[in-house]
């Protein structure tokens, strides 16, 4: 009960901070995107009661979503709708529409749509917001909307209102009564990202900020988003201090940056080791565990938190499906009904729903994503952004970010910032 009227303060108190963080900036697109961010969180918090349908089969959160994406699409000129660097992604748009013309799942493919469409909003809106005023002014401004999760978080430790749960190898978390740990782990690893692109001098505490949010995603007890958030961590920790060293010793420096990271990162495994054990039972007999569903034993089906078996089942039904389906993909959220849980694989999971042809083309434009952010001339935000995009990569090989819209905004700030490398190389 104490939680719950923290909670509803905490909510007022954020809600005045982004009306004046509101009227503080100047650019439209990033006073959309604070009301954008805040309602998602907020949103989140009291899923109680926004994630029931209410009208029809649509939640709150639903009804919210679509019009966050229909406010999105008014707001921006159309001719950012038609910049070439979106062109790969209409095209794996279309193959999710072939995929759902082919399995007629309309219903499915309408789900899907609304939420790249609100991925589609944010990040032309986060293009445009770069475009006008520069990384600072458009990153700065966004942390506000971070005040509501972190202090509903930094609340449920203080007031014991953890969430008892089974994963992954703890009995709780500390999620600020959100629903789930990995929406949650999401919106602190967009915190992470967002403030390892600012400076020194943009941000009082930017480190303090950064040890809060590093915390932060190890008592959410998501292990996949600790994985996810080590890349990001170290590149932010790395840049800081190499920034401090003179030309001349920045070879030693790195050698002793590696090796540091490679001690701490040892420790770290070694005082977790029951809890990150079966990812090396995995990693060390792979070869054993490529089969058909039916041949896993009690023991292997719950391995990584049973996700391998998870993979097996809708890999053997792909596989074993015919030679369109093979192209074309089962359709969009055709697993509903068929399977108990999610892939908790994005790729495995595109692959079965939207079969080669989709998943091919998202492959290829993660590759040149990764290709493209290397190649900033910024060489700070590049190295940021190709280490927090791979961080993000690897989160979708355990779990499935691009499913929830936490994710979604993620993948459009990293995005957003490899578009606008001509506002990144004057930084």
């Amino acid at each position: 009960m104490i939680f719950e009227i923290t909670k509803i303060l905490l909510t007022v108190i954020s809600f005045f901070i982004l009306v004046k963080g509101i009227k503080n900036s100047p650019n439209k697109y990033v006073q959309f995107l604070l009301i954008a961010f805040w309602l998602r969180f907020f949103l989140g918090a009291f899923h109680e009661f926004t994630y029931v349908p209410v009208i029809g089969p649509f939640s709150l959160t639903a009804f919210f979503s679509i019009l966050v994406a229909a406010m999105g699409l008014l707001l921006i000129p159309k001719r950012t709708l038609f910049l070439k660097q979106l062109m790969l992604l209409y095209v794996f748009f279309a193959t999710i529409f072939l995929s759902a013309a082919y399995n007629g799942l309309w219903t499915g493919f309408i789900i899907v749509l609304v939420k790249w469409l609100y991925f589609l909003v944010i990040t032309c809106c986060l293009y445009l917001a770069l475009n006008k005023s520069g990384i600072t002014a458009t990153f700065k401004p966004l942390l506000i909307a971070f005040f509501l999760p972190i202090s509903l978080q930094i609340a449920s430790v203080f007031l014991g209102a953890r969430k008892a749960t089974d994963n992954e190898g703890l009995a709780f978390s500390y999620i600020g009564g959100y629903f789930h740990e990995s929406a949650f782990s999401m919106i602190l690893v967009t915190f992470l990202v967002v403030l390892s692109l600012l400076k020194k001098q943009d941000v009082r505490s930017q480190t303090l900020l950064f040890l809060i949010g590093a915390i932060g995603i190890l008592l959410t007890n998501y292990r996949t988003a600790i994985i996810a958030a080590l890349p990001v961590l170290l590149i932010f920790f790395f840049s800081k201090a190499e920034s401090k060293i003179e030309q001349k010793y920045r070879p030693y420096f790195i050698l002793l940056f590696g090796f540091a990271s490679l001690f701490l990162l040892s420790l770290f495994f070694t005082f977790n080791q029951e809890r990150f054990a079966d990812i090396g039972s995995v990693l060390g007999s792979i070869e054993d565990l490529i089969k058909a569903p039916f041949y896993y034993t009690e023991i292997e089906k719950d391995l990584f938190s049973a996700r391998i078996y998870i993979w097996s089942q809708y890999l053997s039904a792909f596989f074993e499906a015919d030679t369109w389906t093979h192209i074309f993909g089962f359709g969009p959220e055709s697993y509903e009904g068929i399977f108990e849980k999610y892939a908790h694989n994005t790729f495995v999971s595109f692959l079965y729903e939207y079969g080669y042809l989709g998943s091919s083309v998202f492959i290829l434009f993660n590759i040149l994503l990764l290709k493209n952010a290397f190649l900033l001339r910024n060489k700070q935000i590049s190295s940021r952004i190709f280490y927090s995009l791979i961080g993000f990569l690897i989160l979708n090989l355990a779990t499935m970010p691009l499913w929830a819209l936490e994710g979604m905004i993620i993948y459009a700030m990293l995005i957003s910032v490899i578009f606008s490398k001509k506002i990144v190389e004057r930084v």
